[in-house]
């Protein structure tokens, strides 16, 4: 089957693009994966499954390992991205820190008398 075909050669553009995680342009890398996943979801909608062969359902069977491939390293890229949010967080407090010392205002030292 013509979509089938095209299926695999989809999700195997899909785990390339996924697999050069460090190389380039992140929001580039996400954009690609976003325009093959659509791809890919329209044509696993045209699938008939009552005119599969025994060849397209291995076929299938290979697209479905491949994509757990994909799906694991998409969770690597996720938490990149949330590893160099956290950063840029830190760096941004660190960077209110020095430029502003006496923003906030330390208690250590101070003694109250209950006494009267």
């Amino acid at each position: 089957m013509e979509v089938i075909e095209k299926l695999y050669e989809i999700t195997k553009q899909l785990q390339l693009t996924a697999s050069n995680g460090n190389q380039g342009d992140r929001e580039k890398q996400i954009e690609e994966l976003e325009a093959y996943l659509e791809t890919r979801g329209k044509l696993l909608d045209s699938v008939d499954q009552s005119l599969l062969t025994n060849d397209d359902k291995q076929k299938l069977r290979e697209i479905l390992s491949i994509s757990e491939d994909v799906i694991k390293q998409m969770g690597r890229i996720k938490t990149s991205i949330q590893q160099n949010i956290m950063n840029a967080k830190k760096g941004k407090s660190a960077f209110k820190g020095y430029n502003d010392p006496y923003a906030s205002a330390s208690f250590d030292g101070h003694y109250f008398d209950r006494k009267k």
